[in-house]
């Protein structure tokens, strides 16, 4: 006999309704003795007692089972009991009711919702009763009453349950989402930290490469490979971030674009990839290639790259194909296929590894020991599919793999170039025309070559190191308001918007251009900067834009400051410097100039446009400023 301890109790206010129910069937009945019993493990106990003062069963009390009571045969059985006379019958010699002098007995189990026992509902005479069928009757009634106050005290206690169930999940689910969010907020804090540390040091690298392709020779030639190396950095770095970050963007940008350039970059980028592993690469172009064609031309560099950059991490001393063509099959109207075929002959994939080598950071069981993060073919496969294009891999182990991008692209024609769009590799002629400007950039080596890209522009560059510098030095009486203010976004105790804020707040009409490592969509929108520069940027796309935001430089220079002749060196000083210049001895120039500023730093700013000038190797300008 099992107990139902795990049930819930019943309510006072119930009790009080079945007592005075239980009185009334004793009365009804004419018995003596109307009872409720309760089931507990190892006892029966009176719940209910109706029948007045004559009853000898109490509420509370309690009896050992297994003891030969009536309602112990009737939780056991779960059937009705009919006991007329018990004297009669031997086999209730030893149950403990005949010693209150309860002879007859009527009763009926209750049973929960769930079919377990509660107890008994039962009618005790003292006299022999056959108990006639109108009170059998009365009885059953008062047991499915009993048993429908069950079934809602069981209801009412699971629904108490699953609300209390509820609100612990809820609860959970509040604190795994704050969790969550609280993680996701790190994620991001984390992101953009590293993608600002990342990035900030590509934009000194990029820039000063650029600067030193300008300088013809050996230099240009290992410039253009620093170059190289920084920009495929870069792709590492946008990749795992995007990744990470779930930012990417579903978009396309479809620009005209030249498709022999398009083609002469990827085999330059393809030819120092191979050589780099002793490979040889081989390039094949159909003869009938169209001239111009509408593409994302990022993405699709990314596409190449990526597949020569694979091709040439699993193949050493072998040979590397990249083959373009294009066909009308398949192609919508005034569209046509642009085929691209990646081969080569090294160790390929083998058969269990070729289903997942599209999932994001899987790496081959032969891979473990080739540097990468297995990201190259996802994104490979993303970009294709969402410019509408398919894919197909082959692949032999020990022959090698062969990979083929079909992408549709509309066919464009030379009117469709926009000639004004600025080549980020030229380095636009000098505007600034002694336009002042201000750099809030935290960083040392992006500061400086911020300020030699600007210089040699022909603009007057102050500095700040960061956001609260700068704002400390411009609420200085007398400062005078610059033509332009560049910040980065992330520094330490003010970042960009405090920057823009401040600006905004002393000289309104100063425009205010954000250069940042950020995602454009981590930055922000519509916050007062007149535009914005995705780091590292280029020296090219950095003057365009100042050119684009400032307008051309004035007819007239403008008058210099009062203290504008002091910060010159001394006559001395000049014909050292003329005398450097006249030798050619352009070490020693850069020598003298930083000894300059190191021993008078109100000689400073002339010291930095000596070495920017230095740099380009631009000796007339030198020779001006000397004289």
């Amino acid at each position: 006999m099992t107990s139902p301890t795990a049930y819930p109790e019943v309510p006072d206010l119930l009790l009080a309704q079945w007592q005075e129910m239980m009185s009334i069937v004793s009365a009804d009945c004419r018995v003596p003795v109307a009872l409720i019993m309760r089931l507990h493990p190892s006892q029966i106990e009176v719940l209910v007692s109706g029948g007045g003062g004559d009853s000898p069963y109490h509420p509370g009390e309690r009896e050992n089972l297994c003891a030969g009571l009536y309602c112990e045969h009737v939780i056991t059985t779960r059937d009705r009991l009919l006991i007329p006379n018990a004297l009669t019958d031997p086999a209730w010699d030893h149950n403990p009711d005949l010693r209150l002098g309860m002879i007859s007995y009527l009763g009926y189990p209750l049973l929960w919702p769930d079919g377990a026992p509660f107890g008994t509902v039962c009618l005790l005479d003292r006299h022999e009763n056959h108990y006639s069928e109108d009170i059998d009757k009365r009885l059953g009634l008062t047991r499915r009453i009993i048993e429908s106050n069950l079934s809602l005290i069981y209801e009412t206690a699971e629904h108490r349950r699953s609300i209390a169930a509820l609100r612990q999940s809820k609860r959970k689910l509040r604190e795994a989402v704050l969790r969550a969010n609280a993680a996701d907020r790190a994620k991001t804090d984390f992101l953009a930290r590293a993608s600002h540390d990342l990035r900030a040091p590509l934009t000194s690298i990029i820039g000063y490469a650029q600067l030193l392709q300008g300088s013809g020779g050996t230099v240009a030639q290992h410039a253009q490979t620093i170059r190289h190396s920084a920009d495929h950095m870069l792709t590492l770095i946008n990749d795992l971030v995007e990744y990470a970050g779930g930012s990417l963007r579903d978009e396309l940008d479809a620009r005209p674009t030249r498709l022999s350039s398009l083609i002469d970059g990827l085999a330059r980028e393809a030819e120092m990839l191979a050589r780099s592993r002793h490979n040889r690469f081989v390039l094949r172009t159909a003869a009938d290639l169209p001239g111009v064609l509408w593409m994302d031309a990022r993405r699709l560099r990314q596409i190449v790259g990526n597949l020569i950059e694979n091709a040439t991490k699993f193949t050493h001393q072998g040979s590397i194909e990249l083959s373009v063509g294009h066909t009308t099959d398949g192609a919508p109207a005034a569209c046509v296929m642009l085929q691209i075929e990646v081969r080569d002959n090294g160790c390929g994939i083998a058969a269990d590894d070729l289903p997942r080598v599209f999932e994001p950071f899987f790496r081959c069981g032969d891979s473990r020991r080739i540097e990468g993060t297995g990201l190259g073919l996802p994104i490979v496969d993303l970009w294709t599919h969402r410019m509408g294009g398919s894919l197909q891999l082959d692949s032999t182990p020990g022959v090698g793999t062969c990979i083929r991008v079909a992408v549709p692209l509309q066919v464009g024609t030379e009117q469709d170039i926009d000639t004004r769009e600025p080549d980020e590799d030229l380095l636009p002629a000098r505007f600034g025309a002694g336009r002042r400007l201000w750099v809030v950039e935290d960083t040392a080596e992006t500061r400086g070559q911020l300020v030699d890209i600007l210089e040699q522009s022909g603009f007057v560059v102050d500095c700040a190191e960061n956001g609260l510098a700068f704002i400390d030095a411009i609420d200085k009486a007398g400062s005078a308001p610059p033509s332009l203010v560049l910040t980065d976004l992330m520094m330490p105790g003010a970042d960009g918007h405090a920057v823009c804020a401040a600006v905004k707040a002393r000289w309104p009409e100063v425009p205010v251009l954000l250069l940042s490592a950020q995602a454009p969509e981590l930055a922000g929108d519509g916050d007062g900067f007149a535009g914005r520069l995705h780091k590292p940027v280029a020296p090219g796309r950095l003057r365009t834009r100042l050119a684009e935001l400032l307008g051309p430089a004035p007819a007239e220079l403008p008058a210099a400051p009062s203290a504008a002749p002091a910060s010159r060196p001394d006559a001395a000083s000049l014909a050292r410097m003329r005398d450097l210049v006249e030798l050619g001895a352009l070490s020693d120039l850069v020598e003298w100039a930083e000894a300059l500023a190191a021993q008078t730093p109100a000689h400073d700013a002339f010291a930095r446009r000596v070495l920017a000038l230095t740099d380009s190797w631009d000796v007339d300008a030198l020779q001006a400023l000397c004289r």
